[in-house]
């Protein structure tokens, strides 16, 4: 049992690295923790030059940076499922733009390579009534 172990925590250090994406979360209401019981079922996005409609509360400025091989239509799918798990149903002033990620296999002796990725962001808001 104690070698199968070492075996799988040797995988897990061969992992790699920059080859999912990246989802971040800035919190903009202090102590901020989801709290609702069944998520939005739809996120609207409305990309900066779009005007807005409605009321809302700002929660949070989230971003989506793509894998190596990701597509857009991925990322905006995961910018409105990062929304929803922090209880949002709006992401305004969508903005895309390109990072610089690096991407290998840690532990080895091969450099990483870097990559332009495609990132959104915007501000995850939930509407008021």
């Amino acid at each position: 049992m104690r070698t199968i172990s070492y075996i799988l925590f040797v995988i897990m250090l061969q992992s790699c690295v920059g080859y999912n994406p990246k989802e971040i979360f800035t919190p903009l209401i202090s102590n901020y923790k989801p709290d609702c019981t069944v998520p939005p079922a739809q996120v609207e996005l409305l990309f900066e030059v779009e005007p807005i409609n409605f009321k809302y509360e700002r929660v949070g400025l989230i971003e989506v940076q793509a894998e190596y091989t990701g597509s857009e239509p991925d990322q905006l799918k995961k910018l409105c499922t990062l929304a929803q798990s922090k209880c949002c149903d709006a992401v305004i002033g969508v903005k895309k733009g390109y990072v610089t990620r690096e991407m290998g296999l840690v532990f080895t002796n091969e450099p990483n390579q870097t990559y332009q990725a495609v990132s959104f962001s915007g501000i995850a808001v939930k509407k008021m009534e």
